[in-house]
């Protein structure tokens, strides 16, 4: 197959005439502009033909779809947006008679912004808790930033041995995919793996334990009960605090909520799946990030390494989460209680 032919711009073309006009010999304005002969005079006898610098209008091939079709993929689409250009393709040629190619149907996607991504994985809300979601955001959009300052957020997560559960991306060329550097080591059942709770505030992180086994409502009371108001000390919260935790059982359970009753805590009023509102998953994040560099060989070694990764977690990420508190209230709002970005 013969290369594409380069389509010289306007601007070069412009200044070819000008050559020619000025009464410059094609080879003369060939050597004046770096380029061939035959570029010149094709340029020269295009331009003697037509009068016209620029390309013609309706040239080249002609457009397979018309503009009420282009209206129709683009309804089916935006009423399903998991159907594919096959099948619109299909639904076209069965219902109009139009015969299209799949491509086609992606240009015209293409023309008004739409291109395949993979679909953003996030927890189903249904209706109920939609509100739910927006009766949050009612009650503490008109907080101030001092308010947040002294909420101190909470959550469990886990960590494997062996990294992230998610994808892990490596610079490679096509020969060194089974190079040890360029691999993921995995092994079998995962490789063992650490569960804990954590906490921070605008000031900084707070304490972090370990959960052994499977967390009971006792479990977590105790977590709260050694964990908590050192946290609060540590962060500088000692004239009072709001809790954060999510709408877990454990974290609902008697036993814990007598605690809080009798310690006087009080606690945000979370709304059902909804980490999207609670910054400390972002600080997660930012704790896997940081343990990529360690490759632990048993849990003792994983657990020191997250210690230290952890308090090592500086106030100016801390204070920039607890600063897009605002800004996640305003994007709920504006999905109207769906899934937003965070």
């Amino acid at each position: 197959m013969a290369p594409g032919r380069k389509e010289h711009s306007y601007e070069f073309r412009q200044i070819v005439v000008r050559h020619f006009e000025n009464g410059d010999s094609e080879h003369e304005i060939a050597n004046k502009m770096l380029c061939s002969r035959n570029t010149v005079h094709s340029i020269i006898n295009k331009y003697k033909k037509t009068r016209c610098i620029g390309n013609i209008l309706g040239r080249g091939r002609r457009r397979k779809t018309t503009s009420r079709l282009d209206k129709v993929i683009q309804r089916k689409v935006k009423m399903d947006r998991r159907k594919s250009a096959a099948s619109v393709r299909q639904e076209i040629e069965q219902e109009l008679g139009v015969v299209i190619s799949n491509q086609t149907v992606r240009r015209r996607l293409h023309e008004i912004g739409f291109f395949g991504h993979i679909a953003r994985k996030k927890p189903y809300v249904n209706k109920v808790n939609r509100l739910k979601r927006l009766q949050y955001v009612k009650r503490y959009q008109n907080k101030e930033i001092n308010f947040w300052k002294q909420v101190i957020w909470s959550d469990e997560s886990k960590f494997n041995m062996f990294g992230s559960d998610g994808k892990i991306m490596v610079w490679r060329q096509p020969k060194e995919e089974y190079l040890p550097r360029c691999i993921v080591p995995t092994v079998k059942y995962g490789g063992g793996n650490v569960k804990v709770w954590g906490c921070f505030a605008w000031n900084g992180v707070g304490k972090l334990a370990f959960i052994d086994g499977n967390m009971t409502g006792q479990m977590y009371k105790d977590i709260l009960r050694i964990n908590l108001f050192e946290s609060a000390k540590k962060l500088n919260l000692k004239n009072g605090f709001t809790f954060q935790q999510d709408n877990d059982p454990k974290h609902r359970s008697h036993i814990v909520n007598n605690w809080i009753q009798k310690r006087g805590v009080t606690c945000l009023i979370w709304p059902p799946f909804s980490p999207d509102m609670n910054p400390i998953e972002h600080l997660w994040d930012e704790l896997e990030r940081r343990m990529k560099k360690h490759q632990p060989k048993n849990e003792n070694q994983l657990r020191q390494a997250l210690q230290v990764e952890w308090y090592g977690i500086g106030s100016d990420i801390t204070r920039k989460l607890v600063e897009s508190v605002p800004n996640r209230l305003y994007e709920c709002y504006r999905m109207k209680g769906y899934p937003t970005k965070y």
